[in-house]
């Protein structure tokens, strides 16, 4: 009788124990999806990169239809620096370019020989038949090729930004740097536009993303201060458009080489300080403080 009742009782508790089991694991299985339901996520921040050498650029480029925006400028296509041209589809109807124009410099006698100019355009055409629809031309980043300055290609990212739901932007970084071995100095700077359908807005010009100074040598010894920043877009917003988080980070180099003749020990010495800015747009760009001050050098 005891051992009835017993196998009875056992039977009645693990019936029991496994409803409730049952019970739990329903509940723990769709635990991620009543959360999902139960919370509103916040938007998150959109990192664009790191440092400079982390973005990611356009491989966009129609020919044909750089063609057809060479003519509609009156440029000869000869006369394209094909290698340093970007572009990026805007929207459905309209692709934006940047271009990179080589103009003849006659030199008369007597004077010095600068070799051709360089010329940077910004242009929106139309998709189709590559109409002009805005452009203008960047002096800050016209050269002559045999200065001792150079303009590295205009490289614009890969992705067309949002500004905020229904503000589309392009963003875009150009390098001007020194054609020297013994002058180290090159400095990247960091460009966004948008298009209202018949003017380019320069909402953030020339932000300073990286930046080299120092001397060399040539060979070991050196001193250098270089600075990395990295962009993201924020999710608060000031007068309409998501905030720019800026990180810094300012290093300092002093090496020297061994050269026992001068008794000069080898050495590497390394510092480094990271900054933080956050750049808010005032209704008509995000407006910045030009800094040109090292920190360590």
């Amino acid at each position: 009788m005891k051992i009835k009742t017993y196998l009875i009782l056992s039977g009645i508790f693990l019936f029991l124990y496994s409803c409730g089991k049952n019970e739990k694991q329903i509940i723990d299985e769709n635990a991620p999806s009543l959360a999902v339901q139960s919370e509103n996520p916040k938007p998150a921040e959109q990192l664009l990169f790191r440092k400079s050498e982390d973005i990611v650029p356009s491989e966009e480029l129609n020919l044909s239809l750089l063609k057809k925006t060479a003519e509609n400028l009156n440029i000869k296509y000869s006369n394209i620096k094909i290698e340093d041209v970007s572009s990026i589809r805007y929207n459905n109807e309209t692709t934006f370019f940047v271009i990179c124009v080589i103009k003849k410099n006659k030199t008369k006698q007597g004077e010095e020989d600068l070799g051709n100019y360089y010329e940077r355009k910004f242009v929106f055409v139309n998709n189709e038949d590559g109409k002009i629809l805005a452009e203008e031309t960047d002096k800050n980043l016209g050269y002559y090729e045999n200065e001792g300055l150079r303009v590295a290609k205009t490289y614009i990212l890969n992705n067309v930004l949002q500004l905020n739901d229904k503000t589309p932007a392009i963003a875009f970084s150009t390098e001007v740097y020194s054609n020297s071995r013994v002058v180290m100095y090159s400095e990247e700077k960091f460009t966004i536009v948008t298009f209202d359908g018949n003017r380019i807005r320069k909402v953030l010009y020339e932000y300073p993303i990286r930046s080299a100074n120092g001397d060399s040598n040539g060979g070991g010894t050196y001193q250098i201060e270089t600075l990395e920043t990295g962009i993201s877009l924020s999710a608060s917003q000031t007068s309409g458009f998501y905030d720019l988080l800026v990180s810094k980070i300012y290093t300092y180099e002093d090496a020297a080489e061994e050269d026992l003749e001068n008794d000069i020990q080898q050495k590497s010495d390394l510092k480094v300080k990271k900054e933080f800015q956050k750049l808010k747009f005032d209704g008509k760009t995000y407006s910045f403080k030009k800094d040109d001050r090292n920190r360590f050098l």
